[in-house]
C-alpha cells in the first residue's frame, strides 16, 4: 500500500495512464488532462484534481522552457490575470460540493471540455477573450484540473510555435496556482502532495520516450481517439 487506501496496483497503472498521457501531450499539444483526469477519477478520485496538477507541472514547465522565445508577454498577463480570478472562484466552488457528488461534477467538466475541444468555435485573441479564456481555465482546471480547451480555443489561430510556448507556460503557471488554491482552501495536503510524487515517476517517463514516439502519430487521428475515450471515460463515471 502506498497510503492509506491506495493499493499499489492502484498507483501502478495510475503512473501507466500519466505515462501515456504525457507522451500524447508532449508529442502531439493535447492529452495530459483530457485523458488522465477521467480514467484517474475512475480509478481513484483521490488521484484528481490536485495529485495529477502537481505532477504535471514537470511536463508543462518542460514544453514552455523548450519554446520560451514564442511567449506573447502581454497576451500572457492578461491570461494569467483571468486565471488568478477564476482558480479563487473553481477553489471555492469546490468545498462547497458535496463528497458523494464531485464525481458527477468531474464527469460533467470532462464533457464540458471535450465539448468546446470540438465546438469549432473561432475566437479571435483580444484582450477580452485572453481575459476570459483564463478565467474559464482557472475555474474548469481547479474543480476538475482540465484547463486546456478554453485556452485552445483562444489560441488556435497563433503560430504553432507560440501556441505551444503559451500554452505550456499558461499550464505550468495554472497547475501550480490551482495547487495552491486548493491547499488554501483545505483541499491539498500531505496526501495529495505524496500522491502527486507517486504520479511524478509516469510523467517522466512519459517526457523521457515523447520523441521516439512523435512521428508516429497522426496528430488528427490521435486528437479525435483522445477526446473520445475521454468523452466515453466521463459518461461512465456520470452514471456508475
Amino acid at each position: 500500500m502506498l497510503e492509506p487506501g491506495v493499493p499499489l496496483v492502484t498507483m501502478i497503472t495510475a503512473n501507466a495512464i500519466m505515462a501515456i498521457a504525457s507522451v500524447l501531450q508532449a508529442s502531439v499539444g493535447i492529452g495530459l488532462a483530457l485523458l488522465a483526469v477521467p480514467l484517474l477519477a475512475l480509478l481513484d478520485p483521490q488521484l484528481v484534481p490536485g495529485p495529477m496538477l502537481l505532477a504535471g507541472s514537470f511536463l508543462a514547465l518542460a514544453s514552455a522552457y523548450r519554446e520560451r522565445s514564442a511567449i506573447d508577454a502581454k497576451s500572457f498577463g492578461l491570461a494569467l490575470l483571468g486565471l488568478a480570478t477564476g482558480t479563487v472562484l473553481g477553489a471555492g466552488a469546490l468545498t462547497a460540493i458535496r463528497t458523494a457528488h464531485l464525481s458527477k461534477v468531474f464527469a460533467i467538466l470532462v464533457l464540458l471540455a471535450v465539448a468546446l475541444s470540438v465546438s469549432g468555435l473561432r475566437v479571435r485573441p483580444t484582450r477580452p477573450a485572453l481575459f476570459a479564456g483564463g478565467g474559464a481555465a482557472g475555474v474548469m482546471g481547479t474543480m476538475v484540473g482540465i484547463h486546456g480547451p478554453p485556452m485552445a480555443l483562444v489560441l488556435q489561430h497563433a503560430r504553432p510555435d507560440q501556441a505551444r510556448a503559451m500554452l505550456g507556460a499558461f499550464f505550468f503557471v495554472a497547475y501550480v496556482g490551482s495547487v495552491v488554491a486548493l491547499a488554501a482552501f483545505g483541499l491539498f495536503g500531505m496526501l495529495q502532495l505524496r500522491l502527486a510524487a507517486g504520479l511524478l515517476p509516469g510523467v517522466v517517463a512519459g517526457v523521457c520516450v515523447a520523441s521516439l514516439f512523435a512521428e508516429l502519430f497522426n496528430p488528427a487521428r490521435l486528437r479525435v481517439a483522445i477526446l473520445s475515450i475521454s468523452a466515453a471515460s466521463a459518461v461512465f463515471l456520470l452514471l456508475r
